[in-house]
């Protein structure tokens, strides 16, 4: 649920080709910076209703650690 989400708004808002956006994809490879992060975050925020603070977004590395986090708060 939170990941087929995720892909979709890095694919529709990012460019991002589905087949490169999966679980150990890594923000780095899919040319997802920081503001971008912020914004994704913004996006899981109002789906979800899961807050997620700039200091955890500094320590998402892969999709997996956006997603885990989202889960584990939902």
């Amino acid at each position: 649920m939170v990941l087929e989400f995720l892909r979709e708004c890095l694919c529709d808002r990012f460019g991002c080709e589905e087949e490169t956006v999966y679980l150990s994809a890594s923000f780095d490879e899919l040319n997802i910076r920081f503001g971008e992060l912020a914004e994704l975050a913004m996006l899981l925020n109002e789906r979800f209703g899961v807050d997620i603070p700039d200091d955890a977004l500094d320590s998402f590395v892969l999709v997996e650690d956006m997603v885990g986090y989202t889960e584990d708060r939902l």
